[in-house]
């Protein structure tokens, strides 16, 4: 299996328009919510990327 790491969006756009993720699995290590995974998720199926997920490291604090 082989991973592509994005470390940011603008990362994972420019592969993704550019056909670099087809068929392919990518993990995101850029700081994500609910809207901006959604849109990650329909570029998924546009560009027919294998897989997609997500570091789950970045955590909001509310103080």
């Amino acid at each position: 299996m082989r991973t592509i790491i994005c470390n940011s969006i603008q990362s994972f756009w420019d592969m993704a328009e550019n056909h670099f993720l087809e068929d392919l699995d990518v993990h995101c290590v850029f700081p994500t919510n609910d809207n901006l995974k959604s849109l990650i998720m329909n570029y998924q199926k546009q560009y027919n990327i294998k897989s997609v997920s997500f570091t789950r490291v970045f955590h909001t604090v509310d103080l």
